[in-house]
């Protein structure tokens, strides 16, 4: 019985641990949606059909104390990379941003948020 108790002993203070210690916090967040375009069509055009565009649009609200700089935001849109550069978000601050448009190759492509990059000050 002694050996169970220590075992589950060892097993807390592991986890303890690894949420104190090692697990990576979360230090932003991101509140995005994702906006589809269509391009107008002229009847003289060289090509009928009309081209379609994507991109993200939303707000990035450091939630760390410490001062984020150079932070990339990047989405994938149709395995094409769309990124917003912020240069500085001090802690609690919150920003607005645009990714740059992405030119769609399928109707309804995958999109989702590749990565957050920044450097802490």
């Amino acid at each position: 019985m002694k050996k169970f108790l220590v075992f589950i002993l060892l097993i807390a203070a592991g986890y303890f641990a690894y949420d104190n210690f090692l697990k990576e916090k979360e230090v932003v967040e991101i509140n995005a949606s994702y906006n589809k375009v269509r391009e107008s069509v002229d009847i003289d055009a060289p090509a009928l059909q009309a081209r379609d565009f994507s991109h993200y649009a939303g707000t990035v609200k450091n939630i760390s104390d410490k001062t984020l700089n150079n932070i990339i935001v990047t989405y994938l849109i149709d395995a094409q990379p769309s990124t917003a550069s912020i240069d500085k978000l001090e802690p609690g601050e919150e920003k607005n941003f645009t990714t740059n448009p992405v030119m769609l190759r399928n109707m309804d492509p995958g999109h989702y948020l590749k990565s957050v990059e920044y450097d802490e000050k």
